[in-house]
Formats: structure tokens, C-alpha cells, sequence
């Protein structure tokens, strides 16, 4: 079951040429950079930078993972785009078993994908900017809307947030080495603690729902392991509340008691929203599966189970029990909870908290008569709450128009499973009732598709594709019936 590097010497020596091969790749994304020239002509858009960026990471991982050294048995091109595709939109699904597909420096280039999809508001655009000066200013400007900060803080903001997810990456490397080296639960070799370590750390950060243990966390390694549990969610929902929030929390140079005065409302908004919906995910599933699922665990197992379900469903995919065993109920509150999804500015996907929060404040006002959307005395910009109603509307017509085309083409499944990957990839959750990897070459890509929109964001997609337009001028009202 284990033993993904069976020899101390081997394994090193795989690494030094896989970091060796690494560097050359690196010298040519340097050579490459210089495409900003290109993008600056084209006069491209905030929302088509990260689009082709992402594209770019996709195509690049897509012909990585067809290289031969890559897999033990080969791959064929749908599943090697599937895999990039999830692996770059951190996701997680996936329509193999990557433990024994990938060798292990297919499963290195994952980790990196990961890892650069993860950061993905700030890798690629500061990677154009760094190398390329005449464009400097330009994606400058693309990276203070990307992350709302101002044209002097781009640079110090990129900075914080690469800084930020090593730290706690490499926190949680250091909590699951130690574990693992003083447990010797997995194999006893260095080489493989350390892999697994820093794999399950970045996938967990990243809200990647990927493992290459046999069975992923259902795995009786994870299953029962409190210890794993632990460091898993804790890694999730830091990687969850967004690195503008993080950022926000651990600058802040006031002692602790004023901190809380001083945090932006976006910080409070998502910390709070984060805290309830874990809650209520937790709190549900402790009663709906109490006699299900959970039938005979002790009160503790059943607490952990209840709590790791409600943090992993929104974006990050692990899942310690089968999601085909759950009742009808708990399936439709997961997918709930994937659609809703992480903080803006996260590893994490679906329409975002903010957003939802937005969406009820703007409905509550509506109701009560009110003239404007309030958040902490504060009020809220139409613009803003325009926003949050183009993502509300655009999110439901791309899972419909997902869900009918895969009616169509994949009639093995039944409407609930289909209903489920969809609303699991557009939330870029990674969880699944089993199904993905019966979907025909068709459906996986449309599958990507919905990957890409949901980790893009269908805001995004919107913006870069249609030309806004600014009257200077407005129009006699009319009364409309609604």
C-alpha cells in the first residue's frame, strides 16, 4: 500500500535530477516571460491576465504529465488535462488514482501545480512583472486590482502572501514530518515522510482535496488519526479565509485587545461567516448521520468526523468517510456548502463568503424598506452589490448549462450524481460520489470547464469577455413588474 520511494539511494537521486530538470524548466519561464511585451500590445484586461495565466499553467502541466518518466503506464491527453486542470484550479478531483498512476515525479509536478494555482492571484502576474520592465507599471496596475491594495503596495502585498503560504506550509510540514518520523506509521523512510508531509501539508493549505494514499483519507492511515485530522483542518481553513485576511490579522501592530477595532470589515465578515458555517455544516452532520454513518462511534469520533466534513466541503475535497453512504439530506447540504465555498483572495473557491453575505444584507434591505446595504455602520456600494448578483446568476446558469450538457452525454449516471461533480467542480471542493471516473472524454472536459469558471470566477469570466461601457447620461424611469 505504501512505499512510494522503496530505496534511500534511489529516492535521492530521483530528486536531484527532478530538481536539476526543475531549474532548466525555471530558465525557460524566464525566457518566456518576456510574452508581457506581447500581453502589454494586446492591452489585455485584469480578468484576462489571470485567465491566460491559469491557461498557461494548465497547458504546461497537461505536458508535463505526458512525458513518460511522469507515469508507470502512461496517461491518455483527457486525464492528463483533468489532472492539470483540478491540480492548477486546486480542486482535487480526479479520474485516476494518482498513488499509482504517477511515479513520483508526476506526483512532484501536482504538488507544484498545487502550489502555483494556490497563489495563483500573484504568481504568474509579478512573474511577468519581475522580468519584464517595460511592463513593469502596467501589471503593477493589474496587481492592485487583483489585490485591492494600492500601486505601492503590489510589490510588499506579493511579497507578504508567498511569504505567508510557505510559513504555514512549512508549519504544517514540520507538525506532520515529526509525526510521521516519530510514529514510523508510514514507512520508516525519510524520503517518503518528508514527500508525504510536504505533499499533504501544500494540498491541505491549497484546499487540494488530492492524496496519493490508496483511498485518500478514507484510508484507515487518515481515517482514525486525530493527530492528521487536526493539522489537516487547521491548514484548510487558514488557506480558506484568503491571504488578504491573513495578511490583515498578523499586521495589525496594536496588542491584542484592539486588535479586533482595527481589522478591516471584509476580515471580520469572513472570520465570522467562516466560524457559523463551519458550525452549522458540523452540527448538521452530527445529527443527520449520528445513526447513519456514525452508528456505533465513540462521541469523539463522531465530533472529529462531524467537524472535518462540515471545514473540508466547501473547497478543499478530503473526505475520511464515502460520500456515496450518506443520507439524501447531508449530500444536499455538502453541495450547499461547496457552492458557498472560501473567502475572496483564498486557495478556496465557490461564490465566496462575502458574497452570499452580501447577497442576504442586499435581499434584508430590500424587505425592510431600507435605501442602502450596511455592513458594520458602514454602507455598501451598488457596484458591489451588483457584483455579488452577476455572480449569483451567472454561477447558476454555468451549473445548469453543466448539468443539462452532461445529462445528454453521460446517461449512466442518474441526476444527483451529475448535480453533485458539478457543483463540486464549480467549488472547486473536490469531493465526489464516485462517478468521475466513469464520465466519458467528453464529460471530463467539460468538467474542466467547470473547473476553470469556478476557479477563475464567473465575475471574472464576464468582465474580461464583454466590453464595459460608462453613460455619462441616464434615462426616464418606468414602472416594471416584478
Amino acid at each position: 500500500m505504501f512505499g512510494l520511494l522503496n530505496h534511500e539511494g534511489e529516492s535521492i537521486t530521483d530528486i536531484v535530477m527532478l530538481l536539476v530538470q526543475l531549474y532548466f524548466f525555471i530558465i525557460i519561464l524566464i525566457e518566456l516571460s518576456h510574452i508581457g511585451n506581447f500581453l502589454g500590445r494586446l492591452k489585455i484586461k485584469t480578468g484576462g491576465l489571470l485567465i491566460v495565466s491559469f491557461l498557461f499553467l494548465i497547458i504546461t502541466g497537461t505536458f508535463l504529465l505526458l512525458l513518460p518518466e511522469m507515469t508507470k503506464n502512461g496517461i491518455s491527453l483527457p486525464d492528463a488535462i483533468f489532472t492539470a486542470t483540478s491540480a492548477s484550479c486546486v480542486t482535487g478531483l480526479s479520474t485516476l488514482d494518482i498513488g499509482t498512476v504517477f511515479t513520483f515525479k508526476g506526483l512532484f509536478i501536482i504538488m507544484l501545480l498545487i502550489q502555483l494555482g494556490g497563489i495563483n492571484i500573484v504568481c504568474f502576474a509579478s512573474f511577468i512583472i519581475y522580468f519584464n520592465k517595460g511592463s513593469q507599471l502596467r501589471y503593477q496596475s493589474v496587481l492592485k486590482d487583483m489585490l485591492n491594495t494600492t500601486l505601492q503596495g503590489t510589490r510588499r502585498m506579493t511579497r507578504e502572501i508567498v511569504l505567508f503560504t510557505l510559513i504555514l506550509e512549512f508549519i504544517g510540514f514540520v507538525f506532520l514530518y515529526i509525526y510521521l518520523h516519530v510514529t514510523h506509521k508510514y514507512t520508516g523512510n525519510i524520503s517518503n515522510d518528508v514527500f508525504l508531509s510536504a505533499f499533504h501539508s501544500i494540498a491541505s493549505f491549497n484546499n487540494a482535496g488530492f492524496s496519493f494514499i490508496e483511498g485518500g483519507m478514507t484510508n484507515t492511515f487518515f481515517r482514525y488519526d486525530y493527530y492528521i485530522q487536526s493539522v489537516t483542518m487547521f491548514l484548510i481553513l487558514v488557506g480558506g479565509i484568503g491571504f488578504l485576511t491573513i495578511n490583515d490579522i498578523l499586521t495589525i501592530p496594536d496588542g491584542f485587545k484592539t486588535r479586533w477595532k482595527h481589522i478591516q470589515i471584509t476580515t471580520k465578515v469572513v472570520l465570522r461567516l467562516t466560524l457559523v458555517f463551519v458550525l452549522l455544516g458540523a452540527i448538521a452532520f452530527f445529527f443527520l448521520e449520528y445513526n447513519n454513518v456514525n452508528a456505533g462511534s465513540s462521541l469523539k469520533d463522531r465530533i472529529f468526523t462531524a467537524l472535518f466534513t462540515s471545514i473540508s466541503s466547501r473547497t478543499a475535497g478530503f473526505n475520511i468517510i464515502e460520500i456515496t453512504n450518506l443520507n439524501m439530506t447531508t449530500r444536499l447540504i455538502i453541495i450547499i456548502l461547496m457552492l458557498i465555498g472560501a473567502a475572496p483572495y483564498s486557495t478556496g473557491g465557490g461564490i465566496k463568503l462575502t458574497t452570499v453575505y452580501i447577497l442576504f444584507k442586499s435581499a434584508w434591505t430590500t424587505i425592510t424598506g431600507k435605501k442602502q446595504v450596511t455592513i458594520f455602520n458602514r454602507s455598501v456600494s451598488y457596484d458591489t452589490v451588483d457584483k455579488a448578483y452577476v455572480i449569483l446568476l451567472f454561477t447558476i446558469v454555468v451549473i445548469l448549462t453543466g448539468s443539462i450538457i452532461l445529462t445528454i452525454s453521460e446517461t449512466q449516471f442518474t441526476m444527483e450524481e451529475i448535480f453533485f461533480e458539478v457543483a463540486s467542480a464549480f467549488g472547486t471542493s473536490g469531493l465526489s460520489i464516485g462517478s468521475i471516473s466513469d464520465l466519458s472524454s467528453f464529460g471530463k472536459y467539460i468538467i474542466v470547464i467547470i473547473m476553470f469558471i469556478g476557479r477563475i470566477t464567473v465575475l471574472t469570466l464576464a468582465l474580461s469577455l464583454v466590453k464595459r461601457s460608462f453613460a455619462r447620461y441616464s434615462l426616464a424611469e418606468t414602472s416594471f413588474g416584478i
